[in-house]
């Protein structure tokens, strides 16, 4: 097969074309029929490539699993992987199928996305934490050094080490050296590689995961790389392993996924074979135009290289003018009708993609710029600094599994000191849970979470009437902490 090929989405589109008489779902029929409201946005196109799981190719027997076979298979040929598969549910739905088979000890970085938790909840595994660490100056989230990687592995002897590669704000662990570390101590390496799809079209990015020696990595080729939401890739060099994911799929993914989506994959997979390389790097010009042109404006701090080693993640600062990235956020958006990807307190992140022109980056800077002299007119007063010094990490009695499945409570967040925690309580930004299911609720970790309601930080898990989810009986499984 060549990579100029699209066999599913030709597939798909020859039997939109063949005009079939469906008695099969779905209940649509493949028009829009009565929904005219759907047809004036969507159109009768939409409705025709949307047949279930029925396709047009003679040679295949109209068999849509052949058809996804190769061009899965073609994925694999681009990104440098054994096997890949498409996915339906974004790189959420990989991770869970990448790590559900896990039966030991899973290292992973206190900062790991959501989908990292609830797939060690689906898992046999256990979770083991690597303490989460901060920039002083911008407050974003570290990737963990090498030699705390390494004393973990000593200690803890995992089956697996999971990394996130890149951070949201761009930043990147020594990944080559962590490949070297995985394989000589016998540990399978995964990467959430959910930001960094396009890392592998240009050599002014950082090296994908699996040229830097990641067993599998799964990527949202909807976040940088074109496709529609919610569509991802996930791509492995180890064929045992990838046995097992496919198992894991079976019992997690739906039996009807969208034909549309996976046909999307297959051509933006297509369309980056041949233009991958030009596409991003227009991509990683316009983004690094943006951060230099940012750079120029008074008042706007944008995050050095060192933090940053994707230009194309344009994240910047108003915090001279005391203005928090939350405050610039909204003001982007009602005031210029334009809206970032992310913010915090400190920082805006704004995102280019080969979706991007020179007209939107220069409307961005154009707006900034006029928001930073507004500010600026009003007489301005830096905002006060704050550190992002997190309370250890709390003891663990019993696993995220177990945790999550056990029954619950509402309790006051003030009477949690020495109580098992039932949920997660999560500060976002930056994302990093103070305390999981199966953690004990610690005297630091309670004050940590009032002083942080006290000033409106923005708190996930946190119920109404300051109250958090704890286990209905501690069961004998800890005393209370004092």
């Amino acid at each position: 097969m060549s990579q100029r090929e699209a066999p599913f989405w030709d597939a798909l589109t020859a039997y939109a074309r063949a005009g079939v008489v469906p008695f099969h779902t779905p209940g649509h029929k493949l028009k829009p029929g009565a929904f005219a409201r759907l047809k004036a946005v969507l159109g009768e196109g939409f409705f025709s490539l949307d047949p279930s799981d029925e396709i047009e190719d003679l040679e295949l027997n109209h068999d849509f699993e052949q058809a996804l076979a190769r061009a899965e298979q073609l994925a694999a040929e681009l990104f440098g992987a054994s096997r890949s598969l498409f996915l339906v549910n974004g790189t959420t739905g990989g991770l869970h199928f990448l790590l559900m088979p896990t039966k030991g000890p899973v290292l992973i970085p206190r900062f790991s996305h959501q989908a990292v938790y609830s797939a060690m909840v689906l898992s046999q595994g256990r979770a083991v934490y690597l303490p989460a660490a901060y920039d002083p100056t911008w407050l974003v989230p570290l990737p963990p050094a090498v030699g705390n990687v390494e004393k973990a592995v000593q200690e803890v002897h995992p089956e697996a080490l999971v990394i996130t590669h890149p951070t949201y704000y761009g930043t990147v662990s020594d990944l080559d050296e962590l490949g070297k570390l995985a394989k000589s101590s016998g540990v399978l390496l995964f990467a959430d590689e959910a930001h960094g799809g396009h890392f592998l079209f240009s050599q002014e990015l950082p090296k994908p995961a699996l040229q830097c020696g990641a067993d599998a990595v799964v990527q949202s080729t909807h976040k940088t790389l074109g496709s529609f939401t919610q569509t991802s890739m996930l791509h492995c060099n180890d064929i045992s392993w990838f046995s097992k994911v496919v198992q894991a799929r079976q019992a997690l993914q739906t039996t009807s996924p969208s034909l549309v989506f996976l046909a999307v994959l297959d051509e933006v997979r297509r369309e980056l074979a041949v233009q991958g390389r030009k596409l991003v790097g227009e991509a990683v010009e316009l983004g690094r135009l943006c951060q230099k042109s940012l750079s120029s404006l008074k008042y706007v701090e944008v995050l050095p290289d060192h933090l940053n080693a994707d230009p194309t993640k344009i994240v910047f600062s108003l915090r001279q003018l005391g203005l928090t990235g939350l405050e610039v956020e909204r003001i982007l958006r009602v005031d210029y009708n334009i809206q970032v990807e992310l913010s915090d307190y400190y920082n805006v992140l704004a995102l280019i993609s080969l979706g991007d022109t020179l007209e939107s980056v220069e409307r961005l800077v154009q707006a900034v710029g006029d928001l930073a002299a507004r500010r600026a007119h009003l007489g301005r007063r830096p905002l006060p600094c704050y550190t992002m010094d997190f309370p250890e990490l709390p003891p663990a009695v019993l696993s995220l599994r177990e945790g999550f499945f056990q029954d619950k409570e509402l309790i006051p967040l003030e009477q949690a000191v020495g109580r098992i925690s039932g949920g997660f309580l999560t500060p976002y930004p930056p994302g990093v849970p103070l305390i999981v299911p199966g953690e004990v609720f610690t005297q630091e970790i309670v004050e940590y979470a009032l002083w942080c309601a006290g000033i409106d930080w923005s708190m996930r898990g946190l119920m109404a009437g300051q109250n958090v989810l704890a286990l209905k009986d501690n069961g004998g499984l800890c005393r209370t902490v004092r």
